[in-house]
């Protein structure tokens, strides 16, 4: 069974530790740096993706700061590690996700991918994100409602 669990003492080295296929990496931010920005920007939300008591992936996500806005969420990064990509994880994840941004009040969860990105164009576009443009950095930006 897939669950979201808290970053913390006892699983972060687990996310640090993920790794993508050769290839991937250029994709994604490290997940030590987006732990490490979760202790400096207190509307970071970290989670460890787990499957029974083992870490298969990373995401972080948080509500819109600038301006503050609590009905607008960003998945900033999601990754699942190599050995577990393909198997569906992608989607359990994104719904556990909406839940948890819709008990915090959220109505919209936005996210992004950089172009070439293949696998996060096919995962989130096959859960329903809509694709809304291309963000100042060059990332295609995909939302979806949560209500």
């Amino acid at each position: 069974m897939i669950k979201l669990e808290k970053v913390s003492k006892s699983n972060y080295l687990d996310c640090i530790r993920l790794e993508l296929f050769p290839g991937q990496e250029h994709f994604l931010a490290s997940n030590a740096i987006s732990i490490a920005q979760s202790k400096f920007e207190p509307h970071y939300q970290t989670r460890a993706i787990c499957e029974d008591d083992k870490v298969v992936g990373f995401l972080a996500y948080c509500h819109e700061d600038d301006p503050e806005g609590l009905e607008l969420y960003w998945l900033f990064r999601f990754m699942i590690d190599k050995n577990n990509q393909g198997r569906g994880i992608a989607s359990d994840v994104l719904k556990l996700l909406v839940t948890e941004v819709r008990q915090l009040g959220g109505k919209r969860l936005c996210t992004m991918f950089k172009p070439g990105n293949t696998n996060a164009d096919s995962a989130y576009k096959k859960f329903g994100f809509s694709e809304v443009g291309v963000l100042d950095d060059g990332d295609i930006h995909l939302e979806i409602a949560v209500i």
